[in-house]
């Protein structure tokens, strides 16, 4: 589903704040596959995300998503087959507008627009059913601005905005990070749950080392624009919180705080 090809990216080439992002990454998603990635920052894990997305340029290699080849395709053209969630729950919503707009807009992605004007009544039906599916109470609130949500209430809303049309690929940038405890792990929750009924190929950033090894079935460690490890199978099934965190310091020579862990 998702194909990495010895892609590099370079940011300030030929200065003396040359940095290279990523060195010759190689990484390959199957359908359905909810890969976690850990790593300290710095060690490219948004700009994993942001190559793959086509939000930043690479220097070289070939990335694929599905059948195509995306190495040069803009970023609103992937958008259209990628959703995507960032850390601020600010992002990915427009605020002004109610949530049943929101979720229309989402719903339009990819389709062929029409002299309509309006949601229709079935539209508001499906988006009824499905803001009850996140069991937060925005079904009876779709008229509101979405400004006026708390960044938990607006990061289900986005994370139902990303999937309402199954995207061939799900990526989630610390989509949780900036949330408390509890609204971060009904969050969780419902990511879940989304993912799992809908079999969505799924990349997610996060600094929890814990929800790493909980969620998905495949964990990535990142350090300094390289693959440390590349993690699946009854490897992943057997390792242990110290063991995960023993791999990524020796292998980094980063050091995992206790934030992390949370």
């Amino acid at each position: 589903m998702l194909k990495l090809q010895n892609v590099s990216v370079t940011f300030n080439a030929n200065t003396v704040n040359e940095r290279k992002a990523l060195k010759n990454i190689n990484l390959e998603l199957e359908n359905g596959d909810f890969v976690t990635v850990i790593g300290s920052n710095g060690s490219g894990k948004s700009t994993l995300m942001n190559a793959v997305c086509g939000s930043c340029n690479i220097d070289s290699g070939q990335i694929f998503v599905g059948d195509r080849n995306v190495t040069y395709a803009k970023e609103h053209k992937r958008a259209r087959y990628i959703g995507r969630l960032f850390q601020d729950p600010l992002k990915g919503t427009a605020p002004n507008m109610t949530i049943e707009e929101n979720l229309g807009l989402a719903y339009s992605r990819g389709k062929k627009r029409s002299l309509s004007i309006g949601i229709s009544k079935k539209d508001l039906k499906l988006f009824r059913e499905k803001l009850a599916e996140l069991d937060i109470g925005l079904e009876d609130r779709m008229k509101i601005p979405v400004g006026l949500l708390s960044g938990g209430q607006r990061q289900a809303l986005t994370l139902l905005m990303a999937t309402i049309v199954t995207p061939q690929l799900l990526l989630l940038d610390e989509h949780t990070a900036a949330l408390d405890p509890v609204t971060a792990d009904k969050v969780m929750s419902i990511t879940k749950k989304i993912v799992s009924e809908n079999s969505i190929t799924t990349l997610m950033i996060t600094h929890n080392v814990s929800n790493a090894l909980e969620y998905g079935n495949k964990t990535l460690v990142l350090s300094q624009g390289n693959i440390l490890a590349y993690i699946e199978g009854e490897e992943r099934n057997n390792m242990s919180l110290s063991k995960i965190m023993e791999l990524y310091a020796d292998s980094s020579g980063d050091i995992i705080t206790d934030k992390m862990l949370f």
